[in-house]
């Protein structure tokens, strides 16, 4: 497939998209409501200011199952959340999302423990003062600090239908950006534009269609689940830029 062909592909799943968002957004059906106290603080409020609590790999009950792989990925991915957040912030950016570490080592999403834990870092997603999702990376195979290739999962569990379709898509290419080479013409970052595309669609569609076995008193808030794997250079190069001025 040709780079102009998937630029195409991606412009029609867009616009597809961004049409059904707009049906959704007036259906006259009962939507998701919010108290005034909740909406405040998703519409109206600050963004929140990161408090990380990251893991403590070294003191983890399962760091014993752990390799140097996951050391040197834990260490070299320290920094990711304030990487993310810097770019967030940006005022050309302007975005009201933010990343706040969790402690927890080991993942929750998309895996299976039949072999054990598997590692890797975690972060909750807050739009301004509310926690909307979680995202986790975990290392590739071949993982090293000079080819740094990561698994992505990314969950929005808290009314995705609550969040304009831009600020959305500009949230979920951001963090591709951050977890692939963020070039465009970089098979990596390709694959994550149409996933985020994919993911975008289903989450309008499983909200939008009638359904044999829906409730009519059931509230849909609109889950949203994305993954992709990718090389980690984006983030790599912003991490290691000059310290930023105060």
């Amino acid at each position: 497939m040709t780079y102009e062909v998937l630029i195409i592909i991606v412009a029609l799943n867009a616009l597809a998209t961004v049409s059904l968002w707009r049906k959704v957004a007036s259906k006259s059906s009962r939507g998701p409501q919010l108290n005034k106290k909740a909406a405040d603080a998703l519409w109206r409020g600050e963004p929140v200011k990161p408090k990380h609590d990251p893991p403590n790999f070294a003191k983890s009950q399962w760091s014993f199952m752990a390799d140097d792989v996951h050391r040197q990925f834990f260490d070299d991915f320290r920094k990711f959340a304030d990487v993310a957040n810097w770019w967030f912030a940006d005022e050309y950016n302007a975005s009201r999302f933010r990343l706040q570490d969790l402690p927890d080592e080991t993942l929750s999403l998309n895996v299976r423990h039949d072999d054990g834990p598997s590692f890797g870092r975690s972060f909750s997603i807050y739009y301004n003062q509310t926690r909307v999702g979680r995202l986790e990376i975990s290392p590739g195979h071949g993982y090293t600090t000079a080819n740094p290739e990561v698994y992505t999962s990314l969950e929005i569990d808290f009314g995705a239908r609550f969040l304009g379709f831009d600020e959305l898509s500009d949230f979920l290419h951001a963090v591709a950006f951050h977890v692939t080479t963020g070039v465009a013409d970089q098979s990596d970052y390709q694959s994550a534009r149409l996933s985020i595309q994919s993911a975008l669609t289903k989450t309008l569609w499983d909200n939008y269609r009638v359904s044999q076995y829906d409730n009519p008193d059931d509230e849909q808030w609109g889950e949203l689940n994305v993954s992709f794997n990718g090389t980690a250079d984006f983030f790599k190069r912003r991490r290691d830029a000059p310290a930023r001025p105060q």
